[in-house]
């Protein structure tokens, strides 16, 4: 279970079949830290997080809600509450455009059952509900073959490369709704 404290009912972002998705707060502090603390889940990031960095990342999401009104969710499993992950929509500085990204990062526990793929498609679908004048991005390191299978699923073609934190990365895009091409 989540640390939502009795009483405080969460707003759910989105729900699928499987998965529901919600603002992410300290409470949820044990589970990030052991999801973010975990080599095989950050392999692709600059590091593996302790418990203080993953505070501060549950903190910049909070941040993203406050500025923004959306960021990285706490994904949970719709039939028990477990949580399972992240998945959401950011603002995110790619060559000097603020660009609208559906990011998404599991558990290793729930890795091969298409959870990503479930949770990114509801995302997408709902930053293009907010955004649809805009393409909706992913930014993927290419070595990550299975997010890049994710991004794909997603409906997204690769539209580019750019560097992040001295990484190089796939800009993964679906076209806006609305006809506009950024």
């Amino acid at each position: 279970m989540t640390g939502i404290p009795p009483g405080d009912p969460p707003r759910w972002r989105f729900t699928t079949d499987r998965l529901r998705a919600r603002e992410m707060d300290n409470f949820d502090l044990a589970f990030i830290a052991a999801m973010l603390g975990d080599a095989r889940v950050m392999h692709f990031y600059p590091k593996v997080l302790d418990r203080d960095e993953s505070l501060a990342w549950i903190a910049r999401q909070r941040q993203r809600y406050r500025d923004d009104g959306h960021g990285l969710w706490l994904l949970e499993a719709r039939a028990t509450g477990e949580p399972v992950g992240q998945c959401g929509v950011t603002m995110q500085d790619v060559d000097g455009v603020r660009e609208v990204e559906v990011g998404y990062l599991l558990h290793a526990d729930h890795w091969k059952r298409g959870l990503a793929t479930e949770a990114a498609q509801a995302a997408r679908d709902w930053a293009r509900e907010r955004y649809p004048d805009r393409r909706i991005i992913s930014l993927v390191r290419p070595e990550n073959v299975a997010s890049c299978a994710v991004a794909e699923r997603n409906g997204m073609t690769v539209a580019g490369e750019t560097m992040r934190a001295g990484w190089r990365h796939v800009i993964y895009a679906t076209m806006p709704t609305a006809g506009a091409t950024r």
